[in-house]
C-alpha cells in the first residue's frame, strides 16, 4: 500500500470520525435540555409533595346524612342562595380532602371562567363564614367536620 492511498483512507477514517463526533454532540446538548427540563419538573413535584405534606389531615365525610339536611327546610321554603349553596356542599362532600374552587366550578358544570370561579369562591368564603366549610392555606376548601350536604 503506498503513502497516498494510507493517506487517503485516514482522512475517510477522519471525516467519519468527525460526522460521528457532531452526532454525538447534538445529541448531547439535545439531552442536557431534557435533564434540565425533568430537573426542573423533578424541583416541582418536590415542592408540591411538601405542600401537600402540610395540609392537614382531612377525614372522609359519610354520605348517610344527606337526605337529613333536606328534610330540615321544604325545598319550598328555602330561599335561592340555600339551593345554591346546597349543591356546593354536596360536590364537597365527593371529595375526602380539600379541593380548589376551579374543581368546584367543572363538577357544578359551570363554564370555567376566571369570573365563575370568583363567584364559587365567594360563596364557598360564605359557606366558611357560615362553619359549613373550611378554607385551608393555599385557597382550599373542604366540607366542615358535622356539615351535611344536601342533594344527591
Amino acid at each position: 500500500m503506498s503513502c497516498d492511498e494510507v493517506l487517503r483512507l485516514l482522512r475517510e477514517r477522519e471525516a467519519a470520525c468527525r460526522g460521528e463526533a457532531e452526532r454525538l454532540r447534538a445529541e448531547a446538548e439535545r439531552i442536557t435540555a431534557l435533564l434540565a427540563t425533568c430537573e426542573r419538573e423533578l424541583a416541582r413535584i418536590t415542592t408540591a409533595c411538601q405542600v401537600v405534606g402540610e395540609l392537614p389531615r382531612v377525614e372522609p365525610v359519610p354520605a348517610a346524612p344527606v337526605a337529613a339536611a333536606l328534610a330540615v327546610v321544604p325545598a319550598a321554603r328555602r330561599p335561592p342562595d340555600a339551593e345554591a349553596r346546597d349543591r356546593l356542599l354536596a360536590v364537597l362532600a365527593r371529595y375526602a380532602g380539600p379541593v380548589r374552587c376551579r374543581q368546584v366550578v367543572e363538577d357544578l358544570g359551570l363554564e370555567v371562567t376566571a369570573r365563575q370561579v370568583e363567584v364559587v369562591r365567594h360563596r364557598l368564603k360564605k359557606a366558611v363564614a357560615a362553619g359549613l366549610v373550611v378554607q385551608t392555606p393555599g385557597e382550599l376548601f373542604t366540607l366542615a367536620r358535622g356539615a351535611v350536604a344536601a342533594g344527591g
